[in-house]
């Protein structure tokens, strides 16, 4: 019997955006600029088997083809890269840092912004507009609407059984699981990892502490002052849509 086509569905989605984000336009230009820094190391950071699906604002969405005979192995390589944009996006968290130098709300509270990962695996379709490829199905709209669940913490994985029965556990850490009932769905059970006390302790200590450079410093301030005077005078637009952000 042929392989039934698969793909394992990932979003790795910046949380903390209401306390982050204020009205001041200033602070505005800056969030957005901060966050697209973010979103930049996160695609940085992922590699083969895993592919962008789209760039959604303050999320990546990453899928990665699989079939019956090799999932298992997919997902073990997805797991490891799960590990990777934690890395990634708190080292971009401590660049950023270790540049800044504007006191504005969106340059002081980057700290409190946090990662969750959300993954599932199913079956969807894909159809080619253009030089872009576009997934379809039951299983992408699952997977997005696992984002919107009643998890009190901004920093977590979130799994189906689907995915956790192909990765046959996740660095040893023991799941929570919980019942979500999710819109247009229903109810699906869900197992959520928090990852902060053993994967991002872990990573983190592997970072040098440092400060950043004057000349570095200095480059952060013209481009992050530059690009503001540029959207504020409509001469510049940020693609995408910002959730919890002004368009």
């Amino acid at each position: 019997m042929a392989d039934t086509p698969k793909a394992i569905l990932l979003i790795a989605d910046i949380s903390g955006y209401t306390r982050f984000m204020r009205q001041h336009a200033i602070a505005t230009s800056h969030a957005k600029q901060i966050v697209v820094r973010l979103l930049k190391a996160l695609m940085q950071a992922s590699r083969p088997p895993l592919k962008v699906a789209e760039l959604e604002g303050d999320a990546v969405f990453f899928y990665a083809l699989s079939s019956e005979s090799n999932a298992s192995a997919v997902a073990d390589q997805v797991k490891s890269l799960m590990v990777r944009f934690f890395t990634a996006f708190y080292k971009e968290i401590d660049a950023i840092n270790q540049v800044k130098t504007c006191s504005c709300d969106a340059c002081d509270c980057v700290g409190d912004l946090k990662l969750k990962q959300v993954v599932h695996c199913g079956d969807v379709g894909i159809e080619r507009i253009a030089q872009f490829e576009k997934l379809f199905g039951i299983d992408v709209i699952l997977v997005h609407r696992m984002l919107k669940n009643s998890v009190p913490s901004k920093e977590y994985v979130m799994m189906t059984d689907s995915i956790f029965s192909f990765m046959k556990g996740f660095f040893g850490l023991e799941p929570e699981r919980r019942k979500e009932n999710f819109e247009g769905v229903g109810e699906v059970e869900t197992l959520v990892f928090y990852p902060a006390d053993v994967i991002e302790k872990n990573q983190r200590e592997q970072l040098i502490p440092g400060r950043g450079s004057m000349m570095s410093k200095a480059l952060w301030r013209i481009r992050i002052t530059f690009t503001t005077i540029m959207e504020l005078q409509g001469w510049k637009k940020f693609k995408g849509v910002f959730r919890n952000l002004p368009a």
